[in-house]
């Protein structure tokens, strides 16, 4: 019997896709988990057991977009009680190579059989054309240990083991989408564990819009005006947080006033973009998180601070953002 059960965060994703994904890990867990923060088309429902085979396939569909961080504790606690070693969690823009979750188990064994103690082993995110992305920055281990000691791992991929979720605790609610691997990476390597990349196993991962590159081989997120506004409140809220490490936050103060020209100019200081941004600065700095609201990529910039309290009418309508 498998060790790992997988989790598919899906958010009005394409069923083809979807159905691949499934058909691509269902020989290698012991039951797949499909958290629906969207409606779900009749294909993919209709195509389940097709694509499951002879898989468990639990569906969770909460009724509306309740966010990645409550989509992957359900997916935890559900793996939690079924007594699963692993759990594998998935968006629906990844597509893992043949063999991944085998050998991101190896990996993980390979690891604790050195004496190291990993929450999370990743695979190497790569762009359609087999290009890997930047790795995140390199952690100091020991010579001759197998995979790369990482800050982070990107959340979908990752396999993650549910004895460090019981010490590490749960994934950022409040942040909702957004950073929340990064915050809980950061969280992990403070309580006593590691994350790692394995960099000789692939996965195709189709990031944002793409990728915007910048002079010295710098690279950012090509992030919509729906996305920034969580980008930078998430990013702005970790500055407070002691687990996240210092260097982190110096990096990102620094790197701060070139972001946030670099999104303005790549949306051509449209509203929304700048809204976004500006009010996305504000509330982290407030810490005020929660599901984002549609005002905050419309509202005009001379509104009244007072009006980006969640407890406002500013904050009545709720937007669908895209896992």
């Amino acid at each position: 019997m498998s060790r790992t059960i997988a989790g598919i965060v899906a958010f009005y994703p394409d069923p083809a896709r979807v159905l691949r994904l499934i058909a691509s890990i269902a020989d290698d867990v012991s039951r797949i988990v499909l958290f629906a923060n969207s409606p779900l088309e009749a294909a993919i429902k209709n195509g389940l057991s097709t694509a499951a085979a002879q898989t468990s396939v639990t569906l969770i569909a909460p009724g509306e977009n309740v966010g990645l961080g409550s989509a992957y504790n359900r997916i935890v606690e559900l793996a939690r009680l079924e007594g699963a070693e692993f759990v594998l969690l998935f968006d629906q823009d990844s597509t893992p190579s043949e063999g991944m979750v085998r050998r991101l188990e190896h990996l993980a064994d390979e690891l604790k059989s050195r004496g190291e103690k990993p929450a999370v082993v990743g695979p190497r995110p790569t762009k359609a054309n087999g290009e890997p992305f930047k790795v995140p920055r390199r952690r100091s281990s020991a010579e001759g240990l197998p995979g790369l000691a990482v800050d982070f791992a990107i959340s979908s991929g990752s396999l993650i083991a549910l004895r460090a979720t019981a010490e590490v605790g749960p994934f950022n609610e409040e942040f909702f989408i957004d950073a929340i691997d990064i915050e809980w990476c950061s969280r992990a390597w403070s309580a006593g564990w590691s994350v790692w990349l394995g960099v000789d196993i692939p996965m195709t991962h189709r990031l944002g819009r793409g990728v915007i590159h910048l002079p010295l081989g710098l690279r950012l997120t090509d992030q919509p005006s729906e996305r920034l506004y969580t980008y930078f409140r998430n990013q702005v809220a970790m500055l407070r947080l002691p687990h996240v490490p210092s260097a982190w936050k110096l990096r990102f103060i620094a790197s701060l006033p070139a972001r946030c020209l670099i999104y303005a100019l790549r949306n051509g200081f449209a509203r929304p973009a700048v809204s976004a941004i500006i009010f996305g600065l504000i509330d982290g700095i407030a810490h005020r998180l929660g599901p984002p609201a549609a005002g905050r990529q419309s509202r005009p910039l001379s509104s009244k601070l007072s009006d980006s309290h969640p407890n406002s009418p500013f904050f009545a309508r709720r937007c669908a953002i895209s896992p």
